[in-house]
């Protein structure tokens, strides 16, 4: 899926709600994101470690989903702005 269709998606969803509650419905998904994340990360250390020195294209492969994590939160952070 792209993220343009996952972005059009959830600016459909949020459209009829007042800018004050969709504000606050984006920055408690980028918070949500944020804390996914950090538990994988500090459950799964050893193993992003492994994976980062054992695997050579395991870093490009990170940077990728960095930035699409990157592209995520700042969609997230423009429409927390009332």
């Amino acid at each position: 899926m792209d993220l343009s269709k996952i972005f059009s998606y959830y600016d459909k969803t949020i459209m009829g709600i007042s800018p004050g509650y969709s504000g606050l419905i984006s920055l408690i998904v980028l918070l949500l994101l944020v804390w996914a994340l950090w538990h994988f990360i500090k459950g799964n250390f050893i193993w992003v470690v492994l994976i980062l020195l054992f695997i050579p294209a395991a870093w490009p492969a990170l940077k990728s989903i960095g930035r699409i994590l990157e592209i995520i939160g700042l969609f997230l952070l423009v429409h927390i702005k009332p």
